[in-house]
């Protein structure tokens, strides 16, 4: 049963494709998209959404884009710049301006910060460029992704293409003082980016990977250079059926997470690669890190979003103990949510604990188009406040935005208590989910075992009642044909019988075998049977009842035999009275 979290939802005028946080404001939220060109009665929109209250979404403030062009179809929230702060989208010109070669599908907006004077901020367009070489007209924005936000941090961004003729991604420099952003170059494909994203990891050094349908690329880019791209993974082909890539994003430099759907709807599967370091060479190899499947009920993914809760505080900071959420939008309407740790000890990094916390069912009325997650940076200092990272998604079919409020709780590092204190400083206090994760059940692999040694165990007794080796407990020789069946061999005394006879000869010839007891040491002794020595002795059959019960509890308590035995291996033995006479007795067990 999924917990109770705290919900807030809100239907806009129009159809939402995109949505994306303030990267400094967990509280703003900015939605896009729109009916198109020449779609009568669906306006193009761009709208500023207030989520501080858990219950509630209040529209801020709208832009009305124009209806000759495109809807919106992607978008960032970027940095600040004075008093307002800059949003990124995708729109493409209007089909006549498209199919003059002019498609200036890039634009910028700025959107005032609240305040006190200002009740409604409003939205101003501040430039609108052509990022690719493409002039194809059927080409879009369709991806659209930029780093993350520092401090006093330049930032670069990155577009790819949809339906171009020659496919392409195009990287650029955020803009931070004028309104338009400066191209760095064109990459060419040889297939679309299904997804991208952009990591940071010098002051002036960056990170992009990218993925098509069955592979991994990424390239460095620094000030003024940029190495490669180079394909670092491959989805095997012997691998039946072979999974194709939907969505790609960074945890660290050294982790990209990636959602996977197996052909003909078999379900999505969750994967943490370890990506080769650039200093390995252009020959090295991604390789799989960590990996879960999603649920039955998703058989196809259609998004994913993912948010560190102990982010680094400077691009060149290292990534130490924190915890990863991630959202992940299936086709069933769902958003299943999960967790995983990266955990790093000395220079060593790991990922560990891919775990499910719960899935939200229905969350729209038709088809997720956009998922996010708020940023969360941790309080320097305790605080008493219920503390949440926000999941926002967007559906398309019905115009409306869904906003999850998932509580955190504050974890300290046992390892630095008092006592038991670990090398170098003490590690920060740093929060996780407060939602309980679900690891993999053992029953599963219980149950096979169980039915595994259960069929072992049938397939056993078939096979000595077959050889006359077993009582007939399963009636495998009444089932099955004669021909698999061996002859049932003769049951042999106990097993002090059994050895004493071999070594003997008792009970060859005319030699008979005797039990007694010894009436000093009452001990169980067995000889050749003589009468003048030995004194009457009878065969089993002709016992009284309660010899037959002393003779057998006297055995069971010796180890010489027990109920499965039967009462046939007493045949040709004869047996004395107990408490009776006995002869001379020539070997004592």
């Amino acid at each position: 049963m999924a917990p109770l979290l705290q919900t807030a939802s809100q239907q806009l005028s129009y159809p939402l494709y995109a949505c994306d946080f303030d990267p400094q404001d967990a509280n703003r939220l900015v939605v896009g998209g729109g009916g198109g060109p020449g779609r009568s009665g669906v306006s193009n929109q761009i709208s500023v959404l207030d989520v501080s209250h858990q219950d509630s979404i209040q529209v801020v403030s709208e832009l009305k884009l124009s209806s000759d062009e495109d809807s919106v179809t992607t978008l960032a929230v970027g940095p600040r710049r004075r008093n307002s702060i800059l949003v990124f989208a995708g729109i493409n010109s209007s089909p006549a301006e498209v199919a003059k070669g002019k498609n200036e599908h890039f634009r910028v907006f700025a959107v005032d910060q609240p305040s006190k004077s200002k009740t409604t901020p409003s939205i101003t367009k501040l430039s609108q460029a052509t990022l690719f070489a493409s002039k194809d007209t059927d080409t879009y924005q369709r991806l659209l992704r930029i780093s993350p936000w520092f401090p006093d941090k330049p930032q670069i961004g990155a577009v790819a293409t949809r339906f171009a003729k020659t496919d392409e991604i195009a990287v650029f420099d955020v803009p931070t003082t004028g309104t338009a952003p400066k191209l760095r170059g064109t990459l060419e494909l040889p297939k679309e980016a299904t997804d991208m994203d952009i990591i940071q990891t010098g002051d002036s050094e960056y990170q992009l990977v990218y993925c098509d349908d069955y592979e991994i690329y990424t390239m460095q880019i620094g000030k003024k250079t940029s190495d490669g791209p180079r394909c670092v993974f491959t989805v095997p082909h012997d691998e039946s059926p072979r999974p194709s890539f939907r969505s790609l994003r960074y945890l660290t430099p050294t982790f990209v997470l990636a959602t996977a759907n197996i052909p003909k709807s078999g379900g999505v599967v969750l994967q943490g690669f370890r990506l080769p370091k650039p200093e390995q060479g252009t020959d090295a190899k991604a390789r799989l890190a960590i990996s879960a499947k999603l649920p039955k009920t998703v058989t196809m993914a259609t998004g994913m979003a993912v948010r560190n809760l102990s982010p680094p505080s400077l691009p060149t900071a290292k990534y130490g103990d924190s915890e990863f959420v991630i959202a992940v939008a299936g086709q069933d309407r769902s958003v299943t949510i999960y967790k995983v740790d990266h955990l790093s000890v000395g220079e060593v990094e790991l990922l560990a604990n891919l775990h499910p916390v719960t899935t939200l069912r229905d969350v729209h009325a038709g088809p997720i188009s956009g998922l996010a997650f708020s940023h969360f940076v941790p309080p320097k200092t305790p605080t008493m406040r219920q503390l949440h990272v926000k999941l926002a998604s967007i559906g398309s079919m019905g115009n409306s935005c869904v906003v999850h409020s998932l509580p955190l709780k504050r974890l300290v590092d046992k390892t630095a208590t008092a006592g038991n204190r670990r090398s170098g400083p003490p590690r920060m206090p740093r929060y996780v989910l407060a939602l309980k994760s679900h690891g993999p059940s053992p029953r599963g692999l219980i149950f096979v075992l169980t039915l595994m040694v259960a069929f072992l165990a049938i397939i056993g007794q078939t096979y000595l009642e077959l050889r006359g080796a077993s009582p007939n407990i399963l009636g495998a020789r009444r089932i099955l044909p004669q021909s698999w069946q061996g002859p049932l061999p003769q049951v042999r005394p106990p097993g002090f019988l059994a050895e004493y006879l071999a070594e003997k000869q008792l009970g060859v010839d005319d030699k008979v075998v005797v039990l007694d007891v010894d009436e000093g040491d009452n001990k169980i002794r067995v000889d050749a049977h003589d009468e003048g020595e030995h004194g009457p002795a009878v065969e089993w059959h002709d016992l009284p009842e309660k010899q037959k019960a002393a003779w057998k509890d006297k055995l069971k308590k010796a180890g010489h035999w027990g109920e499965e035995l039967g009462e046939n291996v007493f045949k040709g033995v004869l047996f004395g009275e107990i408490g009776g006479l006995v002869g001379q007795v020539v070997r004592e067990l």
